[in-house]
């Protein structure tokens, strides 16, 4: 009897530095991915799940990255708005009511703690920590992170990667609300020769400006 627990604990530990090992390859696999990518671009689609109401808004649109830290989305529906991060200042362009919000890089949505590794500035490893590994049948592999450090923009994170390439499919993160956003990549193209303009913007004539400190 005893030397049947001290083997079923020794298989359930095998299990878990099995999975753990796992994990930390996926997380490399990932990073390694996206440290050999200069440029890509992609089409996307946002999904944002509002906790109170249980409301549901989506987006579609078109992403560019340029490494180090330039990135431009522009949301093409429901409704035009554009984001351009030139790696020191992140430009929200909202057309319908010609605004434009302007952050510094690291206090924007899309700052280090999320997107920062695919755009040549953050490490997962190093910023994370793995949570769960999950295999989605063959082709796909999936690993839910949380920050080392307390961010009320990001409380948690998933990451839907290709299990061969490392090149990543979907990003969730739910902030300390417990709202979830999804975003998913299709078309993927990488290391394309990228024009710097894409990443600068100057503000529309007679628009509104808002800067945040």
């Amino acid at each position: 009897m005893v030397s049947a627990l001290v083997l079923c604990l020794f298989v359930l530990n095998t299990n878990v530095w099995a999975s753990i090992e796992e994990a930390t390859k996926a997380a490399e696999k990932i990073q390694a991915f996206y440290e050999a990518t200069r440029t890509f671009t992609a089409d996307f689609e946002q999904e944002v799940y509002w906790r109170r109401g249980e409301k549901v808004r989506v987006s579609r649109g078109k992403v560019w990255f340029k490494k180090p830290g330039r990135m431009r989305w522009e949301y093409l529906w429901p409704e035009p708005l554009l984001v351009v991060c030139d790696g020191r200042e992140v430009f929200v362009y909202n057309k319908n009511d010609n605004q434009v919000m302007v952050f510094p890089s690291g206090k924007a949505l899309s700052s280090r703690e999320i997107l920062g590794f695919m755009s040549g500035k953050g490490d997962l490893l190093r910023d994370f920590i793995i949570e769960r590994f999950e295999r989605l049948g063959e082709e796909k592999i999936a690993l839910t992170l949380k920050p080392r450090n307390p961010n009320a923009q990001v409380e948690r994170l998933r990451l839907v990667a290709d299990a061969k390439s490392g090149a990543i499919a979907e990003i969730w993160f739910w902030d300390y609300l417990n709202n979830l956003t999804k975003i998913r990549f299709k078309r993927l193209k990488r290391n394309q020769k990228l024009s710097e303009n894409l990443f600068r913007f100057a503000p529309p004539n007679g628009a509104e400006i808002i800067r945040e400190r």
